[in-house]
């Protein structure tokens, strides 16, 4: 949410609030009582540590930056230290998990053209924001399969690794090359398929490699 949106629902709000003081309280709604009290939803149930230093956030589908990848769920994320600073170790360095409902087809095809779409929806929108040109053509994403990657929590896991060219948009506006690694797994105690995606710039022999693998160990699909 913008500061320009988030201003005019707070005006929106305050509006409401002073127009309900100037009038009688109506009496309640029954249902809108329940409602009100109704528990919340229960938070995904796979276990992810947010590391000292890392910082985190959560979106849930369909993503509005992206809203043509027709996926259900939450993507969760986990930010290097230092992500926005081109001189820094875990400059734009970062990894994401989407928790989805369902069995969504998640292979070679599938993961690039829905990688594209986020990469290519987040940049455009954030570029929008900033005032900054970028050329719609210049995003690509190319992974392949990737062999050697052990079961996760006894569960098969189908490995890729490849590239994605798009722009920093938040920092400095100039093209962008980022290494991938992405982990596909079932998860059948929480019913969930998980997409977990690795990204860089720096190369993979790189220390915050070290850092983003142990991002991927630490998340647990499900509680024993």
């Amino acid at each position: 949410m913008t500061d320009t949106t988030r201003a005019a629902l707070v005006a929106a709000a305050a509006l409401a609030f002073a127009a309900g003081c100037q009038t009688a309280a109506p009496r309640p709604d029954p249902a809108e009582r329940d409602r009100e009290e109704a528990p919340a939803p229960a938070a995904p149930a796979f276990e992810w540590p947010k590391p000292e230093g890392w910082k985190t956030e959560t979106i849930p589908f369909p993503l509005d930056f992206a809203p043509e990848i027709k996926l259900q769920g939450v993507e969760e994320l986990r930010f290097a230290p230092g992500m926005f600073k081109p001189e820094a170790p875990g400059y734009w360095s970062y990894a994401f998990a989407w928790w989805l409902d369902g069995e969504p087809a998640l292979g070679q095809a599938e993961l690039e053209r829905s990688l594209l779409s986020y990469f290519q929806g987040l940049i455009t929108e954030v570029s929008k924001e900033k005032g900054r040109k970028i050329d719609p053509g210049h995003f690509r994403v190319a992974v392949r399969p990737s062999s050697g990657a052990p079961a996760k929590e006894g569960h098969t896991v189908q490995a890729f690794a490849g590239t994605a060219e798009l722009y920093d948009a938040f920092a400095t506006g100039k093209p962008l090359s980022l290494n991938l690694e992405v982990w596909v797994w079932d998860c059948p105690v929480a019913g969930k398929r998980v997409a977990l995606v690795l990204a860089s710039p720096r190369p993979t022999s790189e220390p915050i490699w070290k850092d983003l693998a142990q991002r991927r160990d630490e998340l647990l699909c499900h509680k024993y």
